[in-house]
């Protein structure tokens, strides 16, 4: 099987979002940027008009977003079941245990995802037509195309990661919006 040219090239930015991610984080940058990002959704008509909100356990530095958790809304985290994304209700990540990846995941059922009105969604990076590039297995991109999602799809990220260093493909699921630190 032979790699393409932007196979190639989403191998490369992810390694570099990773090492920049992690340069940040040790500065502080990351901690700082996600409190402004959790103040931007807070303030967003977006989440103040949602009910039922899916989240993301955050790993290798990305954006911590889990200071939105309040007992007013109902919060979702991915969950995965036989190499498929679900999503399983959990207001607080205490009860969380160790799943696929080592990730933190829920132990709730899965949920129909009819009932979501947003889910905010974690990036190594974002182009300009809201396509985001993850870590390569496609979780979220198979989720969506699966369960033809009517949720306000929102990419989290810091602005800094928001480029057109990459292009989309096939497999790639466009979201309706980017939340950075600057809006």
């Amino acid at each position: 099987m032979q790699i393409s040219k932007e196979e190639n090239l989403k191998a490369f930015l992810r390694k570099e979002a990773l090492n920049k991610r992690g340069a940040m984080a040790k500065t502080g940058l990351i901690k700082k940027i996600s409190k402004t990002i959790t103040e931007n959704i807070l303030k967003s008509n977006g989440y103040k008009n949602a009910k039922n909100i899916a989240l993301y356990y955050p790993v290798k530095n990305e954006i911590d977003i889990t200071g939105i958790l309040c007992s007013e809304k109902n919060f979702f985290f991915p969950k995965c079941i036989d190499c498929d994304m679900v999503f399983c209700k959990a207001n607080s990540i205490d009860l969380f245990e160790k799943g696929c990846f080592n990730i933190p995941e829920p132990k709730g059922n899965p949920i129909d995802p009819e009932i979501l009105d947003i889910i905010y969604i974690p990036a190594l990076m974002a182009n300009g037509k809201k396509y985001r590039l993850g870590y390569g297995k496609g979780f979220y991109d198979k989720f969506f195309k699966k369960n033809k999602i009517k949720a306000k799809k929102v990419i989290v990220i810091a602005s800094e990661f928001i480029n057109n260093k990459f292009i989309e493909d096939e497999f790639d699921y466009r979201c309706d919006e980017i939340m950075t630190e600057i809006c």
